[in-house]
């Protein structure tokens, strides 16, 4: 979708020479996460990367509380490594004249651009977003009044069966619903045409801000992750080599929760597309004064 609102424009250019000739920006927004599989499938610009960012994992979300409104920076579930200050952080190194080897994440444009693609995607999804928290009596809670709870972890703590978590059924079962609602049509141009850009799907300022306005705008869709749905029995889930010792709740989906989802994550998807064109459109605006 990004691709087709950059054709003829100046960042769609600029885009092109980020990438390396067989890329396109669907691979390129895969980068991120292929970046977390074991070392001895990682690219050598993968392994530095991984090598000057050993917590790049925490990159694609943030957890706030889905009852509250707005990101606000130093709230629960924000930190200074959270989805939205890594976005900030590449949109700076893209902004920048040159490269700069002393940015924070130690990456250069190519990754950054790589890193924007796929956090684009990331940042609308309401569970990358939003979280629930849970407390002693296996009730939703909302920790910034005050109440304790554990995190459920962008919903990965929250049972479908012993092998599946609300979290990955967002993150694959509503796209796939929206896909098969596509059916035979292509699912980009599905997209376009039944979700075409709207003004307020803009960002407003620097596009370095644009990063926490999405944020918010996701987090509005957070509540209805969580509508219908009950923490059930509380199991305790002993620590490993990559999460301390925590609790996990079964949970049943509403009856209506498959077409209500799959409406979410099309206004989601199509809101990503063009953003991310839009930001990267204002990364390069077209030059007013071109060279005759």
């Amino acid at each position: 979708m990004a691709e087709h609102y950059l054709e003829g424009t100046r960042a769609g250019r600029e885009v092109r020479t980020l990438l390396h000739a067989k890329e396109d920006m669907a691979r390129a927004a895969t980068w991120a996460d292929r970046a977390k599989l074991p070392e001895k499938y990682l690219s050598a610009e993968m392994k530095e990367y991984v090598a000057n960012n050993p917590g790049h994992r925490s990159y694609h979300y943030c957890d706030l509380p889905f009852q509250e409104k707005a990101y606000r920076e130093g709230m629960t579930g924000t930190n200074p490594s959270d989805i939205v200050q890594t976005l900030r952080k590449c949109i700076e190194v893209l902004q920048s004249p040159e490269a700069n080897p002393e940015n924070p994440l130690k990456i250069n444009k190519r990754v950054a651009l790589m890193l924007v693609a796929h956090l684009m995607g990331d940042l609308h999804q309401p569970l990358h977003v939003g979280s629930s928290y849970i407390d002693e009596d296996n009730q939703f809670v909302n920790p910034e009044t005050g109440a304790k709870g554990q995190m459920d972890a962008g919903a990965n703590y929250l049972r479908l069966t012993s092998r599946t978590n609300l979290h990955g059924f967002w993150d694959t079962k509503t796209v796939k619903l929206a896909r098969d609602k596509a059916g035979a049509e292509d699912f980009t141009r599905y997209l376009l045409s039944h979700f075409p850009k709207k003004a307020e799907w803009d960002g407003q300022g620097a596009p370095t801000t644009w990063p926490e306005q999405w944020a918010t705008d996701t987090l509005r869709s957070s509540p209805s992750a969580f509508k219908g749905i009950a923490p059930g029995n509380r199991i305790t889930v002993p620590k490993d080599e990559k999460h301390d010792e925590h609790f996990a709740w079964t949970i049943k989906l509403p009856p209506d929760y498959n077409e209500r989802t799959r409406v979410i994550v099309e206004l989601e998807l199509a809101k990503a597309g063009y953003r991310l064109a839009a930001l990267l459109q204002a990364i390069w605006p077209e030059d007013k004064n071109p060279k005759m």
